[in-house]
């Protein structure tokens, strides 16, 4: 039953008479006396003939006198519910039923619970007493299997925490219940109920009111004995929990977090003076290591990161392996063992992290007791490794965003073409405002540059991620079903049915098609809801462990979904991306020698760059427009290269996805301005937004009269507006076929008017795919063609 949910309950107390009883116990041991080869027959004819003498402890007990006046009796009794070879070694007790105190307990529990120093709590009670809404629980479920003949198992899945204040140690344990001897007597006739009726109860287990609408609690008494088992499950809780508590980047990155995570680690090294540590693989920048997460147990203003080099740290990620020192006092002394020892630490583990072979962190753990931490405890940890290095691979990243955000409001990301301007305008603002003057930083326009676009876009991706989404979300569901299913034959539940029935409602949703919000939606279903059912599956019917095992072993590790056609699709997509990237990286390099140009490139689904080429862009240089015709031959020759390259791709993609390239002519110069608010350069004028609005949007336009997109794979479009914008590219062409870089199909199409661009035309070439080796682009023979010669 889910604890998460606020719990409608009506009740302060137990509304419910209970009694303590051993007639049912009693009852066992007059069977046990009648076996004729049970090794406790003789003990139970002592202890009949005993309570011969006692009658009274064979009625119902309201005076707990007569135990006390009893106790070697009752200690009689108990053996035969609690072995007496384990009262040294496990924590059980008798209570009358749903009572709070123990009227019998092990020397262990009396020895773990009757200081007034350690306190045992529901782990998770927040304001609600949980305690006694698990009893009222055991409670209704005890009627429905006595009146209704509708049983389900009592022991419900809440976790306690044994707090030792004094000691600082923290223990999480689980109740076990039996209720073997628990008699439930009806006080006034109970109403008969229909499987809808206890569905519907079942359907509702937050709403005890409405239980006891159905099933008064005051019309029934208990008697009888309740024993329970505390089980210390600490190392399964805390893991489980540290697992949940990275998915939050605040437990890396504030203290309260790290003081969280420090508690979790004491609890399971059961060492509450334990120390924790954690640090990210810092940069190869030295000044960027002092904004790293570095919560080290010396702390950096007393060792600087490169004082590690050398130590038993650097050791750690040379060699890739755990070190455990049992004694400082041991090692070579250096300035981190020092430091170590001056803070009184004798005993060292040190943990690096790693990510397909890169060190992204590391974790330590230190106690102040030599000998006091062993492999054997760190050991416990090795599951949960793998997720600190994810959570701190990711903190570092956010927190290198964080960085690069700061530097761009307060400077920005200055392109080194134009750099020498933004000096310029710095100089003159400290020139004038040396003396207190408040003269504002001059406006960087940069008059009559040529705008040059270009895209390599990834031709249907939105639809190839939908449908990946799809199928893996369908067959994790499936999985699930199948699961469901066969659970169903072994066992009859009224919450499978349910849970088969939401399945299919989101199966069906899949198939029909996702909207915004579906696959969150979904994916909390199936971790909230489905996943934690099927691991309670899997511990009750042991028929259902291989498949549920399966099951998970079919989730990434890492999301706890299936992601495998969306990482196929997300491998292909990035694949593509970054040879298209690396091309144009590459080749970009070569342009800016010929002629300098201010050049950004930007990542959507595909590869898209903005370029702006001009005197009033450069200083100490001669403009001339045939560096203009050298770029834009640098265009087509760099679109074909990435066309066969992608071409050559295919094989390697899980995901079948190709590009369609397009080039945005425009002949007229323009002016640009640095926006100081969007630290970005944007085009100046009303007329030049045209050019702006055509760049947006010319990706989805289509050849006039008809449905075809003018962007095609295995062609190059080049947009243009008038006539003598296209005259220099067809000899660009004509070159590239007498090159073998193009076929001799060519298209000339107008194209559908656009909202804010109307008269667009494309030449529309193929590449020659035949032929796919790698083209090379020489400046040198770019500028021949270009000058003519």
């Amino acid at each position: 039953m889910k604890t998460e949910k606020q719990i409608n309950c009506p009740f302060s107390q137990l509304p419910f008479r209970s009694v303590l009883s051993f007639e049912l116990l009693i009852k066992d041991i007059e069977r046990i006396g009648l076996m004729t080869n049970h090794p406790m027959k003789d003990l139970a004819k002592s202890t009949l003939n005993a309570l011969n003498r006692v009658p009274e402890l064979k009625k119902p007990i309201r005076n707990t006198t007569l135990l006390d006046e009893n106790k070697d009796l009752v200690n009689q009794l108990m053996a035969f519910v609690i072995n007496p070879l384990r009262h040294q070694n496990s924590m059980e007790a008798c209570t009358a039923p749903f009572g709070q105190e123990p009227f019998f307990a092990t020397e262990l529990m009396n020895n773990s619970l009757s200081c007034s120093h350690k306190l045992l709590e529901i782990a998770k009670g927040g304001e609600q007493d949980l305690s006694l809404i698990s009893k009222l629980y055991q409670a209704y479920l005890l009627i429905l299997e006595k009146f209704y003949n509708y049983k389900i198992d009592v022991d419900l899945p809440f976790t306690y925490r044994l707090t030792d204040t004094k000691e600082g140690y923290i223990k999480y344990i689980r109740k076990q219940v039996t209720t073997d001897y628990v008699q439930v007597r009806e006080l006034k006739k109970h109403i008969k109920l229909s499987l809808e009726d206890i569905t519907k109860l079942l359907d509702n287990t937050e709403d005890l009111e409405l239980w006891n609408e159905i099933i008064p609690l005051e019309n029934f008494e208990f008697s009888g004995l309740i024993h329970f088992n505390l089980i210390d499950i600490t190392q399964d809780f805390v893991i489980s929990q540290l697992k949940t508590d990275l998915l939050d980047k605040k437990t890396i990155e504030t203290n309260e977090g790290f003081e969280v995570l420090q508690k979790r680690m004491r609890a399971l090294f059961d060492n509450p003076k334990l120390k924790f540590g954690m640090a990210v693989a810092p940069d190869e920048d030295a000044n960027m290591n002092l904004n790293l997460i570095w919560d080290t147990i010396i702390p950096r203003s007393q060792l600087k990161c490169d004082q590690y080099l050398g130590t038993i740290y650097e050791q750690a990620f040379r060699e890739n392996r755990i070190i455990n020192t049992p004694d400082l006092t041991k090692l070579p002394q250096d300035v981190v063992i020092q430091n170590l020892l001056d803070a009184g630490i004798r005993s060292l583990a040190i943990v690096p992290l790693f990510i397909d072979k890169t060190p992204v962190g590391m974790l330590e753990f230190a106690c102040t007791k030599p000998n006091s931490i062993s492999m054997m405890q760190v050991k416990r940890l090795y599951d949960v490794f793998p997720t600190f290095a994810l959570a701190l691979k990711r903190s570092k990243e956010e927190w290198n965003d964080k960085i690069r955000a700061v530097i761009q409001d307060q400077f920005t990301a200055i392109h080194p073409t134009v750099e020498w301007r933004f000096r310029e305008a710095v100089g003159h603002f400290l020139s004038e405002n040396k003396n207190g003057g408040k003269t504002a930083v001059e406006s960087i326009v940069f008059n009559d540059v040529v705008p040059i676009y270009g895209a390599s876009d990834v031709r249907g991706s939105s639809l190839e991620r939908n449908l990946a989404i799809r199928a893996d979300l369908s067959e994790q569901l499936k999985h699930a079903r199948e699961i469901l299913d066969y659970a169903r034959q072994i066992k009859e539940m009224p919450l499978l049915d349910d849970l088969c029935f939401n399945i299919q409602q989101n199966i069906d949703t899949v198939q029909n098609g996702l909207k915004a919000g579906d696959e969150v939606v979904l994916i909390e279903f199936l971790t909230k809801e489905v996943d934690p059912f099927l691991r309670l599956l899997k511990e009750r019917f042991s028929e259902l462990e291989e498949p549920v095992t399966d099951y998970f072993n079919s989730l990434d590790p890492h999301l706890n979904v299936v992601y495998k056609k969306r990482k196929e699709f997300e491998e292909s997509l990035t694949l593509i991306n970054q040879e298209v990237s690396e091309i144009i990286e590459t080749e970009q390099v070569k342009a800016q020698k010929v002629f300098p140009h201010y050049f950004e490139k930007y990542r959507t689904d595909g590869i898209e760059y903005n370029a702006y080429i001009g005197q009033s862009l450069v200083k100490g240089l001669a403009y001339n427009d045939i560096y203009l015709k050298n770029i834009r031959l640098w265009q087509l020759l760099v679109k074909v290269k990435i066309a066969r390259r992608i071409t050559l791709l295919q094989p390697r993609l899980a995901t079948k996805l190709d590009v369609t390239q397009l080039i945005l002519v425009h002949s007229n110069p323009l002016s640009i301005a640095f926006r100081q608010d969007e630290k970005k350069f944007d085009v100046a004028g009303a007329y030049n937004i045209r050019y702006e609005i055509t760049k947006k949007r010319i990706d989805k336009a289509r050849i006039k009269g008809s449905k075809e997109r003018v962007t095609q794979p295995g062609k190059i479009a080049v947009i243009y507006s008038h006539a003598d914008e296209i005259r220099d590219y067809k000899k660009y062409i004509d070159y590239m076929i007498a090159k073998g870089l193009l076929t001799n199909n060519i298209e000339d199409v107008e194209l559908e008017d656009l909202a804010g661009a109307s008269g667009l035309r494309a030449l529309r070439v193929e590449v020659n795919l035949s032929d796919l080796t790698p083209n090379q682009i020489e400046n040198s023979e770019i500028a021949q063609v270009v000058s003519g010669n």
